[in-house]
């Protein structure tokens, strides 16, 4: 099982306008870069939560 993270409004907002940016700060897409950035951010693995799920997979596989 796989956890989703959740970023925080912050690291969102934060995301979404390097889209902006990046997309040459085109007026009118701020719920795309919003929806983008968080779709982005939350896909990202939660730290520390994927060693944990190796090591698990490693003692069942042992075992």
């Amino acid at each position: 099982m796989i956890k989703q993270r959740e970023p925080s409004t912050k690291e969102i907002a934060r995301r979404a306008h390097e889209l902006y940016v990046q997309r040459g700060r085109e007026h009118g897409k701020d719920v795309e870069d919003w929806l983008r950035a968080e779709k982005e951010l939350s896909d990202e693995p939660v730290p520390g939560l994927a060693k944990m799920s190796a090591a698990k997979a490693g003692r069942q596989a042992v075992n």
